[in-house]
This record gives structure tokens, sequence and C-alpha cells, in this order.
């Protein structure tokens, strides 16, 4: 008798809560032309007293939702997104508590790059059941709408199949909204079986909210979805050119902040010491002068601390300064990735055992507490260095949903993501992207070349 598999079925990397509902002209006609801002103001403020006086009413009843995720008499949806996600399969076990499951140890365990495998599937594979397009520039709309889209990172979608042979990616078939240029999942199957969904944790990273004209379809209203010009996206080339001037401007802001300079002044006194040690440079006159008091300070230091009992090479306290200047570089440049996700709501305990079972470095970092995570990038670098190796890209910009929003982006998914959001917004104007490797780099370089001019400087005015 063959035996009963089970594989657990999630889609990670980006979830969110997605609303559409019809409003007023009144209603649009009073918010056109103003900020986001001043509209998410008024949808994020639960206290009604407190909203925008003589806002006119959003419903032709004369009503106006008391939340934004109430605006969803159109399209109300909470899931994954198949744009740039992950499919994540792992074996599991029953654990014979109320019908649990667990990890099985030793079973499979894959993941597929959902824009990666997408060409070589078969057509069950994505299939779009409805599709909701709203017009932003639209100054007279037919069918005026509100949008809201609650994105963050994390895991979403997740569901479990059963079956008697080897998991096989090609029997997966992905239903979902093409919801205004996020492909939100709706429904998954396996073999042709329906899988029951549930949802699991995720991290805020942003919102947006828009009005428009409503355009829509479904495959019951249409035999083909509307045709759309595709808007050219960067290449490779032309992306990593791009990523010259923000990673040294990190770098150069990092070395130049209130903390930083002062350390990095010692790290390239430091360095200067060691260069000359291997004649590499050569000092003389005040740069010479320099170096030896430097040197006769951390002498004193080691000596003091001697006489209490803790005894340290002088040697030490350069190696110090020099790690304690690149952790400083690198704390900058994550603080507006992974220093700063708020997600004080998330199961830190899972994240943990992410790191521990994964080696996923970013996990270990979001299990921490926000208040420890720039310490830790400090004190810690070379994790994130290697990290950062495999997923080198930050970009900064709006989002897939129209959201300024921080993204780290590995290696092989930077034309990708380029194309999805160029596909979204119609260019990929206003990003800015970061190279991790380039910023460790830039201050290595900018440490070496900054002794070495300086040592050249000295010995000419000397």
């Amino acid at each position: 008798m063959t035996e009963t598999r089970y594989f657990e079925i999630s889609i990670v990397r980006w979830c969110g809560e997605f609303v559409c509902g019809r409003v007023t002209r009144a209603f649009f006609d009073h918010w056109k032309g103003r900020s986001e801002e001043d509209l998410a103001a008024f949808m994020t403020t639960w206290d009604q007293e407190e909203r925008e006086p003589g806002v006119p009413p959003a419903r032709s009843d004369g009503s106006t939702p008391d939340n934004w995720y109430e605006f969803d008499d159109i399209e109300h949806i909470s899931n994954a997104v198949a744009n740039n996600n992950i499919v994540r399969v792992m074996e599991v076990e029953p654990d014979g508590i109320d019908g649990g499951f667990r990890q099985k140890p030793g079973g499979y365990e894959e993941d597929f790059e959902i824009s990666a495998i997408a060409g070589g599937m078969p057509e069950t594979f994505l299939t779009c059941v409805r599709s909701i397009e709203v017009d932003q520039e639209a100054d007279d709309p037919a069918n005026p709408v509100f949008v809201a889209k609650s994105l963050a990172k994390g895991m979403e979608t997740v569901a479990r199949c059963e079956t008697t042979g080897a998991f096989d990616i090609r029997k997966l078939s992905i239903s979902y909204i093409d919801f205004d240029g996020d492909d939100v999942v709706e429904s998954l199957a396996y073999d042709g079986v329906f899988l029951e969904t549930e949802g699991q944790y995720s991290d805020g990273k942003g919102m947006v909210f828009y009005l428009g004209d409503l355009h829509t379809w479904s495959p019951e209203d249409s035999d083909a979805a509307p045709a759309t010009a595709k808007a050219k996206s960067p290449g490779r080339l032309c992306l990593l050119a791009g990523t010259l001037w923000p990673s040294l401007s990190t770098a150069l802001g990092a070395i130049f902040s209130l903390f930083g300079f002062p350390v990095f002044l010692l790290a390239m006194i430091g360095a200067a010491k060691y260069l000359q040690l291997f004649n590499l440079i050569e000092l003389k006159g005040w740069a010479l002068s320099i170096i030896e008091t430097q040197a006769d300070v951390l002498g004193d230091i080691a000596a003091a601390a001697a006489a209490y009992g803790l005894k340290f090479p002088a040697i030490l306290a350069d190696a110090v300064v020099i790690y304690l200047s690149v952790g400083n570089t690198m704390a900058k440049a994550e603080k507006n990735d992974l220093v700063s996700v708020d997600n004080d709501d998330s199961d830190h305990w899972a994240l943990f055992k992410e790191w521990i079972t994964r080696g996923r470095v970013d996990s270990l970092v979001l299990s921490l507490p926000k208040v420890a995570r720039d310490g830790f990038v400090r004190l810690f670098w070379p994790l994130m260095v290697l990290y950062r190796l495999k997923t080198p890209f930050v970009i900064s910009g709006p989002g897939p949903s129209g959201d300024t929003i921080n993204s780290s982006v590995p290696r092989r998914e930077l034309v990708d993501f380029a194309r999805m959001v160029t596909e979204a917004h119609g260019t990929w104007k206003g990003q800015s992207i970061q190279d991790f490797r380039q910023i460790f780099v830039w201050h290595v370089v900018l440490v070496l070349g900054a002794t070495a001019l300086s040592a050249h400087a000295f010995r000419l005015l000397g």
C-alpha cells in the first residue's frame, strides 16, 4: 500500500489586505487633487469627531464608513500576492495533537520562484479569475471608487495537500485577482483538488490609499483580458549602474555622521599604522607624530587596564575601532530596511526558529525587539555581510502597490522586480537601489584612500 504524504504549501514574501469600494462623485471631487497623506489621515482616523470636517458623504445613502476596510462593496481580499513571490513547499506529518501537523524530519523541502518557473508551467498554474483596473488620472470618472492596500512582508497564504506520491509543482494551481497591478491569490488547488487556506504572520511595511475610475472584468464578462501596453523595464546593466551613487552616498553618510566620523578617523589612523608596518606607505612629519601619539595613548590605556587585571594588546584596540567603523556603516545601510521594520505583533519565536532551521539572517534580526537591532547589526555585521551576498539590493520608492517601500531583493530577482514595478506604474523613475556589497567595499576604499591621501598630504606639509 502506498504511503500517504502531506505537504504544506505557502506563498511567502509579500501579502496584504486589499479593498475597493464605490464612492459618490462629491466625495471623489473633494479629494481629487489633494495629497495621499490627507486622504490617508482621513481614512485612518478612528475617532469620527476628529476627522476632517466638511467632507461629503462617501455613499449615496448619505453615510461614510468608519474604517477604510469597509469601503469594500466591489472587492475585499486578504492574501499573499503572486507577484515576485515564492512558493515554499515543506513535507509535514501528523503530530497527534488535535489534528495538527509538524515538519517531517528529513522530509521534502523546496522553494520555487513563481516568476522564474511560470514560463515553463501548465496554463493552469496561474489563472486570473478577475481583474480590477483603476484609472487614477481620471477627472470625470464614470465609476468613482476608493482603493486601499495594506502591504505586508511575510507569510499569508498557507495550505496543505495530501498525496500518495512525490510533490509535483506542475500540479499546483494558483487562482488570483489582478487587483490594479497586484496579483492577489484567491485560491489554491493541487491536482485538481481545492485546498483550504489559512493565514499566518506578516510584518507591516506600508499602506496606500487612492481614488480613481473603475474598469473591471472577469472571465464571465469577457473572453479575453483587455490589452494593455507594456512599459519597457530597465535591463540589468542599467539597474547596476543605478546602484553606484546611492551606495556611495550611504557609505559617505555613515562615515560623516556624529558617531561615524570620530570612529572613521581612529580607524584611519589604525589603518595607517599597519600600512606603514608592512611598508605600503611611508609616514613622516605630522603624520608620523599622530601615529606615534595614538600608539602611546593605546599603550597607556593597556597599561592602566593591566593594573586592574585586564590585559589586552594595544593592537586589539585598533582592531575594535576598525571593526566598529564597518559596523556603523552597515547599521546606517540597514536603517531603512531590517532595522526599521515594525513587527511587534509578529511571532518572534517563530522568526528565531526560521533562522535556526533555514539560516535566514533577516529572520534573526526581525526576531529581535526593534530597539535592539541597531546594536546587533553594529556588533555582528559580518553576519549581515554574508546575508547581503545573496540579497544585496534594497530598493526604495513606489512599490508594486503604489506605496513607498524599502524592499530587500535577491540578486537573481532584481530584473524581475524592476519589471513588476514598471508594469504597475508605467515607469521605473523614482526608484533608488542600494547595493550592500558596494557599501561595504566603498567603506574599505574610503578608509584606505583617506589614509593614503592624508599620509601624502602630511608628507608634503612636513
